[in-house]
């Protein structure tokens, strides 16, 4: 039964470190964290300049971004879909600048989370690495993995939240400063959530990890690779106990053989022995 559990904790360990591989590629590779829509009047439509009976119609634009690219489309102009890369040097992209897009001005300032999906995707592969490793060898290797699948997640939890935080930051500037809540809109895609079922199943990766660990580890010799110095202590403590139980082996002996030689009778009410052959002398 213990090998049947062992065999099973094995086969989900290897399940969930590739889920969560695959989650968190496909989190870091796909362009759908988040989607807006988001109603603009370009600032070359705004003036004295036009005359006084041309309406003019605002434009709706539909962002969908991801951690490298973003893609842009005006609702009025469906076929026209303009897709391009994040860039880290992108000018006019700060708040206010130029009637700058928000959905612009997001993506922005995502950049700085992007890190962090990055190295646990990193770390998820390197966890993977230790496990296969670890179960071949029946060695700590396998722990290591559960540690780094534990970092992952946590890198993962870190960046999700920045980048949470980053859009709430924005919204909430054109909101304040517009008082234009209903012309922009945003939700998270299906990236964003692929990256959440990635944690999820990275964290109950090393748990598994660990579990299997310390099955495969739960005899003595396993227990003294985890504790440093285990061993000696319990060898040095079974040690002593067998030193005591030999005098107590022979004070019982001696006491025996006091007894059994019939020169000596132990008082019943101080506990002290006497001897009867010394009372017959001094008689």
């Amino acid at each position: 039964m213990g090998m049947c559990n062992v065999y099973r904790l094995t086969v989900c360990s290897f399940a969930l470190g590739g889920v969560t591989v695959v989650f968190f590629a496909l989190a870091v590779s796909t362009d759908w964290w988040l989607t807006t829509r988001e109603l603009h009047i370009p600032e070359y439509m705004v003036g004295d300049e036009l005359p006084p009976n041309v309406t003019v119609q605002p434009m709706v634009f539909r962002v969908w971004a991801g951690l490298w690219r973003f893609c842009i489309m005006v609702e009025q102009y469906p076929d026209m879909v303009n897709c391009m890369a994040v860039s880290y040097n992108v000018e006019h992209t700060g708040r206010g600048e130029d009637r700058t897009l928000t959905s612009i001005t997001i993506v922005a300032a995502a950049r700085r989370s992007v890190a962090l999906p990055v190295t646990a995707l990193i770390l998820s592969i390197i966890a993977v690495v230790f496990i296969g490793v670890g179960n071949i060898r029946q060695d700590c290797k396998t722990l290591l993995g559960g540690v780094c699948f534990i970092l992952s997640g946590l890198s993962l939890a870190v960046g999700m939240i920045i980048y949470i935080s980053t859009v709430n930051d924005e919204v909430a500037f054109r909101v304040d400063t517009e008082g234009d809540g209903a012309g922009f809109s945003y939700a998270y895609g299906w990236s964003f959530f692929v990256a959440g079922f990635g944690f999820l199943s990275s964290e109950l990766a090393a748990v598994i990890c660990v579990s299997l660990f310390l099955r495969r580890n739960s005899g003595l010799d396993g227990m003294s690779r985890i504790i440093p110095g285990l061993e000696e202590k319990i060898l040095d403590r079974s040690s002593k106990t067998d030193e005591d139980e030999d005098v107590d082996d022979m004070r019982l002996d001696d006491d025996d053989m006091v007894v059994n030689t019939g020169y000596w009778t132990r008082d019943e009410q101080n506990g002290e022995w006497r001897s009867d052959l010394l009372a017959g002398r001094r008689m």
